[in-house]
């Protein structure tokens, strides 16, 4: 759904919560999954990666905020030192991943996902969880957080605060609809 302003035609409001860690003590491990899962840092190619990351996990969430980046864009984005990306992978093929965004002494769940074919199976808490722990051995960390919103997994809001997360802020976003997929 594309951000505009409000009283927009046809635009609805988006409820969007802020969560945030103070203490990485607070991280709630979320329980081992049944499948083996494989976590990995990515060091090279992180932006193709992450821009295809972006697109097939967001796909379901009609994820549109970044989806006319360029190569460029993605680019600056991934090739930054203060950008992490992780992955989960079970029996080879990726099944998440976690991006981190870190600002000084905070640092940003930029990004969360399961892959489609993933979902429902148990993974999400541990990723998130094992993306916790990855934000909180950067250098100097004094903050973790992250913005959800109504129109992420249905179980987006009840995930992060099961991993120790605590609302900190709510407020509304202005949308427009998606446009009919085909």
């Amino acid at each position: 759904m594309t951000l505009v302003d409000e009283g927009h035609p046809d635009a609805r409001p988006v409820k969007v919560w802020t969560l945030q860690q103070l203490d990485p003590a607070a991280v709630v491990p979320g329980r081992v999954p049944a499948k083996a899962v494989e976590w990995q840092r990515v060091g090279d190619n992180k932006a193709e990666l992450s821009a295809e990351l972006y697109e097939r996990v967001g796909r379901a969430w009609d994820w549109v905020d970044r989806a006319y980046w360029t190569n460029a864009d993605w680019a600056e984005w991934a090739n930054r030192d203060t950008h992490h990306l992780f992955l989960g992978c079970v029996d080879g093929e990726i099944c998440g991943y976690v991006e981190l965004d870190q600002q000084g002494p905070d640092v940003e769940v930029a990004f969360f996902g399961l892959l489609a074919d993933f979902i429902g199976q148990g993974l999400g808490g541990w990723l998130l969880s094992e993306g916790l722990r990855e934000a909180w051995l950067l250098p100097e960390v004094a903050r973790v957080w992250v913005h959800t919103c109504e129109l992420d997994a249905p179980t987006a809001l009840s995930n992060y605060q099961a991993r120790g997360l605590v609302i900190t802020g709510t407020e509304i976003e202005w949308r427009l609809p998606p446009l009919p997929k085909g």
